[in-house]
């Protein structure tokens, strides 16, 4: 018995490493350079995976290792994966190729309601969903949202005010992470589900709760995450998803009462809901399509906005001010440009064309995304068989169907060809008499082409707003806590240092614009 046991167990070891190393040959057998790969990790390792590792520095590291290459290689677990250097393959991908590139990967690895979304979306249904909600996101329409997204940047400043009240003059230290997730929090409930919180009051909403556990990546999650990779028809075929069904139960019942409340009431409120319901309406009124909008439809996109905006703001918002607090002469810069639109609205609130014409507050958020782009990497899937050609039409490569890519976001940010010295904080790059000497396809914080974030401007709007009644009103400085070596304290997949981001916030005295 014992030797049965010790056969299969020999037997199903030499399985699973012939299955893990299975595509292990792929990168040889086209001639594309690359590290060697281990059994079930490929090119990454035990600490990095789990988030024990510096991965940001792992990423821009391998980008600089392969500086005389177009292309090279990496194994994600068992996957190979093709690496975009080169501007002209980037561009080809993104852009004049993108009929071949249109998908990300892995979308199959997720549930029903969440494919439905438009980030999952794929071909035909990508396009029709990026066309139904592309009018959603103009600037007439963000305009009209501003002031929601005002008010919950007023409240979140009041509540520091408060502390600081309280601490008799002396500043406070606060951990970004969650402040910045707490504003987050109450600006997706309100200028996207049309309902009130105030996560600083209510530190224990429901709303916000759910926003943590969802996007709060933990060693399970890892693991259930690596088991829908490996397995996930296995996974489909169990009845397991990815959300938690009591979650997305919630959200439903939040979403759709909100819209009967709506309609029978005849109200209407500049938010995302109304948008989207203002977009379902046309599209199943349409004599012209054949294309339905449904509830779940709708549903998803919500979804997509309360996880998007969740967590990538929040997380722009902290690595915002962290170098506004390392970089006080960008701050006091940054102040002085606040003040002088101060001057200039002679009493009046801060309107969205005033905020969205700061200069210089533009250039300081640019630089703080090409510093820490929310996502230091994008993907594509390969759909047809097609050869990628440099600008000197050589073949680079040639891909095959089902191939995957990434563009290495974070590797380009930081390629000194294209950004000289750049771990340095230099709001200056982005000024309008240097942004002709930005190369297009090397700076990419929200994605490249048709497939980029539909939803940057809202994002930069909420980003514009707290940071300007922030720093109108207190001085950021660092503390004991804050963390210094802000680049190796990224661990995992998150944007975000294991030592949190702590800052200290100091009142200002009353000035006033000269």
């Amino acid at each position: 018995m014992f030797l049965i046991i010790c056969t299969l167990g020999i037997v199903l070891c030499a399985l699973l490493y012939k299955w893990s190393v299975a595509k292990f040959q792929t990168f040889e057998q086209r001639g594309i350079p690359h590290e060697k790969p281990i059994p079930l990790l490929g090119n990454m390792c035990f600490k990095e995976l789990f988030g024990l590792s510096p991965h940001l520095v792992r990423q821009i590291e391998q980008y600089q290792q392969f500086k005389d290459s177009k292309v090279y290689g990496a194994y994600f677990l068992r996957d190979p994966i093709f690496v975009l250097r080169d501007l002209e393959l980037i561009k080809s991908v993104g852009v004049k190729q993108f009929d071949h590139f249109v998908n990300h990967s892995g979308s199959e690895q997720f549930q029903t309601l969440l494919s439905k979304s438009l980030v999952q979306l794929k071909d035909r249904e990508w396009r029709d969903m990026r066309n139904i909600l592309t009018p959603t996101f103009t600037g007439i329409k963000m305009r009209a949202m501003y002031d929601l997204i005002n008010a919950c940047s007023e409240v979140g400043v009041a509540y520091i005010e408060d502390k600081l009240k309280s601490a008799n003059g002396n500043g406070i230290e606060l951990e970004m992470k969650d402040y910045f997730t707490r504003f987050t929090n109450d600006v997706i409930a309100s200028a996207a589900f049309g309902i009130k919180v105030n996560s600083f009051e209510e530190q224990k909403n429901k709303f916000f709760q759910l926003g943590q556990s969802v996007t709060t990546i933990t060693a399970a999650t890892m693991l259930k995450a690596l088991l829908f990779t490996f397995m996930p028809k296995l996974m489909k075929s169990l009845g397991l998803s990815i959300l938690d069904e009591k979650m997305i139960n919630y959200f439903r019942s939040l979403v759709f009462d909100a819209i009967k409340f709506r309609e029978k009431n005849s109200i209407i409120r500049p938010d995302m809901i109304h948008l989207l319901m203002e977009a379902q309406r046309k599209v199943n009124e349409s004599e012209e399509s054949n294309k339905k909008f449904t509830d779940d439809d709708l549903l998803a996109q919500c979804l997509l906005f309360f996880f998007a905006g969740f967590e990538t703001v929040s997380t722009c918002l902290c690595f915002v001010t962290y170098e506004l607090c390392m970089n006080p002469t960008v701050q006091q810069q940054l102040y002085e440009e606040i003040l002088d639109v101060e001057q200039q609205l002679q009493g009046k609130p801060l309107d969205y064309d005033s905020l969205m014409h700061m200069k210089y507050m533009d250039m300081v958020v640019s630089e703080a995304l090409r510093k820490w782009p929310p996502a230091p990497q994008t993907d594509r899937a390969c759909n047809a068989d097609i050869d990628l050609r440099d600008e000197n039409n050589e073949i680079v490569v040639s891909l095959k169907k089902g191939d995957r890519l990434f563009i290495p976001i974070v590797g380009l940010h930081y390629d000194p060809e294209y950004f000289p010295e750049p771990k340095e904080f230099r709001p200056e790059r982005f000024a309008e008499h240097n942004k002709e000497d930005i190369k297009p396809f090397t700076y990419m914080p929200f994605g490249v082409g048709p497939r980029s974030c539909i939803g940057n401007r809202m994002a930069l709007m909420e980003v514009k707003s707290i940071i300007y009644h922030q720093l109108h009103k207190f001085e950021l400085l660092p503390c004991k806590k804050t963390t210094l070596d802000m680049m190796n304290n990224i661990m995992g997949f998150q944007m975000a240092p294991k030592d949190k981001f702590w800052l200290k916030y100091v009142a200002r005295k009353n000035e006033t614009a000269n």
